[in-house]
């Protein structure tokens, strides 16, 4: 009973502290956030090498899900349907614009038909090569969520994966930590 009653003494005193208190729930916030994109990552592969796959392109014609460039780059499986999808893949075009990354493509998975992942691109704008997936590459990347990606060091090896939405900011980041 007395250390609970301590505990709860020391806790009002931090909290009637406010920038110490601020400190204190800025670092739970991205301890939790951390923790929850962790557990999301779980059992996405990491650095070992990339799986290659001929792919169609929405636009027609075969094309690499790995463009084999020698250098980085980022391999993003969505699906049409996905909000967070569409709200977070245009960073990729501007990371690719900007010179931050070489090449950058996006994967559909679990569309109904190329008619919804047309669609999609319309609506988000975006100009990278989309390519169209299938089961096998679900099975061989390991994707449970959408959007998950994977940035790709110059050797062709997974350097970085996440799922869910990133920002220009933090897809960056991953890259430059690739280097």
């Amino acid at each position: 009973m007395g250390s609970s009653r301590a505990f709860f003494q020391w806790w009002k005193q931090l909290r009637a502290r406010r920038w110490l208190s601020l400190a204190v729930d800025v670092c739970l916030i991205v301890g939790v956030m951390l923790l929850v994109h962790a557990w999301q990552a779980r059992s996405l592969p990491i650095d070992e090498p990339a799986p290659q796959a001929m792919l169609e392109r929405l636009q027609g014609g075969p094309a690499h899900v790995l463009p084999g460039s020698g250098e980085a780059g980022v391999v993003y499986f969505f699906a049409p349907w996905c909000h967070v999808c569409e709200r977070s893949i245009g960073s990729l075009d501007a990371l690719v614009d900007d010179g931050s990354i070489a090449w950058a493509h996006g994967v559909a998975l679990d569309y109904a038909d190329t008619d919804s992942v047309a669609a999609f691109v319309e609506r988000t704008g975006i100009s990278l090569p989309v390519l169209l997936g299938g089961q096998q590459q679900v099975e061989k990347w390991g994707i449970r969520a959408f959007p998950t990606y994977f940035v790709i060091d110059g050797e062709g090896r997974i350097a970085s994966r996440s799922v869910g939405y990133s920002t220009s900011l933090g897809l960056r980041a991953r890259v430059w930590l690739t280097e």
